[in-house]
């Protein structure tokens, strides 16, 4: 009975996940209409009311000659997302069905009513094995593996190139659309021969997905006598992926390490500066001790060397956590400079079911606009992930700065 149910629930997943997909290709309204409706919410809701009364009017002119030419749903998309791309601000964009920020955004958007009525009242689920990846040079290549996914457990690498899935160009949530497996090919070198690997799409909550492979990500790596954790936050759009983190240290594998990874690359922001205060040494220690004489400490902060790890995939309230540990010197940041995307956004839905994310509100952390700008690492170190076997060139720089502080703090007490 109980693996009907299962079946029957990604059965019916998978139902609206089509439902949602077929909504969006058979428009409500025409296009004229849709470009309407879009251009009306920038116009009442766009964070900067004064640019928008200044520029919006010339560029939806431009484009609005354009929307008459537009014959599919892919076309659209592109058209409004070029327009959109003009108020040069983040946390803008057009989102459908076929985008996989469609369903992580509505995930964390869906007590609202209206957001929750795109998905049927039901739970937000999208097809996934597990991959982020970014388009290079007109090639799709894996950013990263979440770590505990399908694709980490079938031998996809981070820098493999995806050249097709099931015969057809890979597209992050349609070439998932499949109760069975699909085949992805791929190539780990530039001249290297094309691999086939087979798995088989999960139906998940993207914020769960997420929790779930940060709680996957924690280790230790031993190299030279110590001890230098890990943990990639994947999103920090939720309170439960900071508590994952002070779990790990407290009470978790962390507990055993003589430094800190802690990696923000890729996935979601959402973070708030107070997570910062996870390094305050000036928070006592507790010491309890039970009645059989076992001792326990119980110590919420971080008081070792650590490290946050960015690119420019670093985004939005982990920028903010960047710039705080960089100012204050409560991490060292290494990497590449972030994406400078610290807008507030919101996700408005839209008549056909797709959806608008779009900036309502600016920000400034100690009275500095990131938007644009980004932060510079402590340590810069570019990383090409292009064919890289796996090999990531920033944690490896991390492991090795952690490690050379550790010896340096050691031959310095002797």
């Amino acid at each position: 009975m109980k693996t009907r149910f299962v079946v029957f629930t990604i059965s019916l997943c998978l139902a609206l996940s089509m439902t949602l997909y077929a909504a969006s290709e058979e428009q409500t309204g025409s296009y004229p209409a849709l470009f309407e409706e879009i251009s009306k919410i920038v116009e009442e809701n766009f964070y900067n009311p004064a640019q928008i009364a200044r520029d919006f009017p010339s560029i939806k002119d431009r484009y609005k000659e354009q929307v008459v030419q537009v014959s599919t749903p892919q076309a659209f998309a592109t058209l409004v997302n070029a327009m959109l791309r003009e108020l040069h601000a983040s946390h803008t964009y057009y989102l459908t069905p076929d985008d996989y920020e469609y369903y992580q955004l509505g995930a964390l958007f869906v007590t609202i009513p209206e957001i929750g009525a795109l998905f049927g009242g039901q739970d937000v689920m999208y097809p996934t094995v597990g991959i982020m990846t970014q388009p290079i040079a007109e090639k799709i290549y894996i950013t990263t593996v979440l770590a505990g996914s399908v694709a980490e457990k079938a031998g996809l690498l981070q820098g493999d190139e995806i050249l097709s899935v099931d015969g057809k160009s890979y597209t992050p949530i349609a070439s998932l659309r499949s109760a069975a497996d699909v085949a992805f090919e791929i190539r780990r070198g530039e001249q290297a021969e094309p691999q086939i690997i087979v798995m088989r799409p999960v139906l998940v909550n993207p914020k769960q997905e997420m929790l779930e492979a940060e709680r996957a990500s924690v280790r230790l790596i031993e190299k030279e006598g110590q001890k230098i954790g890990y943990i990639h936050i994947y999103s920090y759009a939720g309170e439960e992926y900071h508590q994952e983190l002070l779990d790990a240290i407290m009470w978790g594998t962390l507990q055993e390490a003589d430094a800190l990874i802690i990696d923000l690359r890729y996935g979601l922001g959402g973070a708030n500066p107070y997570y910062l205060s996870i390094f305050d040494r000036n928070i006592p220690v507790l010491s309890v001790q039970n009645r059989d004489g076992e001792d326990l400490i119980v110590d919420s902060q971080w008081r070792k060397p650590a490290v946050y790890l960015v690119n420019k995939f670093t985004r939005s309230g982990k920028e903010l956590l960047a710039f705080g540990a960089k100012k204050y010197r409560l991490a060292t940041v290494i990497g590449e400079n972030t994406a400078g995307q610290t807008l507030g956004g919101r996700l408005f839905p839209l008549s056909n079911r797709d959806a608008l994310f779009l900036a309502g509100q600016s920000s400034r952390i100690d009275g500095v606009s990131l938007e644009g700008v980004g932060v510079a690492p402590d340590i810069e170190v570019p990383f090409d992930i292009r064919y890289c076997h796996g090999h990531d060139l920033q944690i490896e720089k991390a492991i090795d700065y952690l490690v050379e502080q550790l010896t340096t703090a050691k031959t310095a007490v002797k």
